[in-house]
């Protein structure tokens, strides 16, 4: 089973309310099954505010650009819904630079707003290879 980022498959869910359709990957895979999937979406819907990743008192949080609110705990339980409804994922596509799905691209600043990392893994992406520990993941 596949798994996307639904943003790759072409399905407007982003925060712009667009896509990053990715004709190539689309080319590549061949599954019958493929499971779309953005946690941003579910959880703010599309268009929304922009979130970044924040490095405060040593953790790393997602905090929404306009209303400063914290949906760190949201995009957890986000992941911990999709792995109860998708327990059997080979592979994972994941949308790079992304706050939630980037595997090693993610920006993370300070409280200042300064950039400290832009090589970190998003946080939907981080619970997804704790528990998806066989599964291979791509970053796109």
């Amino acid at each position: 089973m596949i798994a996307i980022s639904a943003c790759l498959l072409g399905l407007n869910c982003r925060y712009d309310g667009k896509n990053k359709r990715d004709d190539n990957l689309l080319r590549e895979i061949d599954c019958l099954r493929v499971i779309p999937f953005c946690p941003e979406v579910n959880i703010l819907g599309s268009p929304r505010e922009m979130i970044d990743l924040f490095k405060i008192d040593g953790k790393i949080v997602a905090i929404g650009s306009m209303s400063q609110r914290d949906y760190s705990d949201l995009i957890e339980r986000e992941a911990k819904r999709f792995i109860k409804f998708n327990p059997k994922i080979d592979t994972f596509y994941m949308k790079a630079k992304s706050p939630s799905c980037a595997l090693y691209s993610a920006r993370v600043y300070d409280k200042d707003y300064n950039l400290i990392d832009n090589k970190s893994v998003g946080l939907f992406a981080k619970f997804l290879k704790i528990w998806y520990k066989e599964a291979k993941f791509i970053e796109r």
